[in-house]
C-alpha cells in the first residue's frame, strides 16, 4: 500500500516538473472573485498556493473583489497581509498603473490590486475587466479567474479541460450561461485574441485549486487558448498517447 502511495507521490511530481520549468519567469495575473464564498480556511489556503507560486520564481499579481460590506482598501490591505503570513513580499496598489506594476515585480513583491484607485473610490469597476487589462499591459503568460464556477462542463456534468476560441464561441452560443461566466469567458476570448497565452477558469472552493490546475495537464477548470494556440511539448505528448 505505501508502494502506491509513493508511486503516485513520484507522478504527480513528474507531471509537475515541466510546467515548473515553463512558468520560471513568467508573469500570471489571477483574478481573484471568490471573496464572498471561501471560509477563512479556504482563504487562508488560496493566500499560501498564490505564495508557492511566487516562491517557485512565478511573478504573481493578484486582482480581487471586496467582500460584503468591507472596505476597498482595508480589504486590499488584508489580503496583502495574509499573504506576508507565509513569507513572500507583498504589497496592496489601487488601481491600475504601468510603472507601479512593473517597480513592484522587478523587486521581488505580490502586487496586491483593487480595482478602485482615489479617483475611482465610488465606482464599480470589476475585477476580472481589471485583471484583463493588467494581463493585456504586462503580456502575462496566463490570466487566471478563480471565482465560484468550475468552467466550461459538457452534458454529463463534466469539466471541459481544455478549449479553443472556436469552441468557446460555439459554446457560448450554445448555452445558457451564468451572466458573470459567460463575462469570465468574453474576456478570454479578448485575451487570447491578444496574445495571451491561455485564460483558466476555476473554482476557488476546490482544495489547492491553482496548483492543481496549473501543475498537471487535466488540471480542474477550463484552459481556453487561441484556434492556433500550441500546447506545451509534454502536454501534446499526454493527448497523443490518450488519442491511441
Amino acid at each position: 500500500m505505501e508502494k502506491i502511495k509513493n508511486e503516485e507521490k513520484a507522478a504527480i511530481l513528474i507531471d509537475a516538473l515541466p510546467y515548473m520549468i515553463d512558468f520560471s519567469n513568467k508573469t500570471m495575473v489571477v483574478s481573484y472573485t471568490c471573496s464572498d464564498i471561501l471560509t477563512v480556511e479556504q482563504e487562508q489556503e488560496m493566500m499560501l498556493d498564490l505564495s508557492i507560486l511566487h516562491s517557485m520564481g512565478i511573478q504573481i499579481v493578484m486582482v480581487h473583489d471586496t467582500r460584503m460590506g468591507a472596505d476597498k482598501f482595508r480589504e486590499n490591505k488584508r489580503l496583502a497581509k495574509l499573504l506576508e503570513f507565509n513569507g513572500v513580499k507583498a504589497i496592496g496598489v489601487c488601481g491600475i498603473d504601468e510603472q507601479t506594476l512593473h517597480m513592484t515585480l522587478d523587486n521581488g513583491y505580490i502586487p496586491v490590486i483593487t480595482p478602485n484607485d482615489i479617483d475611482t473610490e465610488y465606482e464599480n469597476l470589476n475585477p476580472m475587466d481589471t485583471a484583463l487589462q493588467i494581463a493585456e499591459l504586462l503580456d502575462t503568460e496566463k490570466l487566471l479567474y478563480v471565482g465560484r464556477f468550475d468552467g466550461a462542463v459538457d452534458e454529463t456534468g463534466k469539466v471541459i479541460c481544455t478549449m479553443r476560441a472556436g469552441e468557446l464561441k460555439k459554446y457560448m452560443a450554445e448555452q445558457e450561461l451564468d451572466p458573470r461566466l459567460r463575462h469570465m469567458f468574453t474576456n478570454a476570448l479578448e485575451a487570447v485574441g491578444q496574445g495571451i497565452c491561455r485564460v483558466h477558469v476555476l473554482n476557488g472552493r476546490i482544495p489547492h485549486a491553482l496548483l492543481v490546475e496549473l501543475f498537471s495537464i487535466e488540471g480542474i477548470g477550463t484552459a481556453i487558448m487561441s484556434d492556433d494556440g500550441v500546447l506545451y511539448h509534454h502536454e501534446k505528448m499526454y493527448f497523443e498517447e490518450k488519442k491511441n
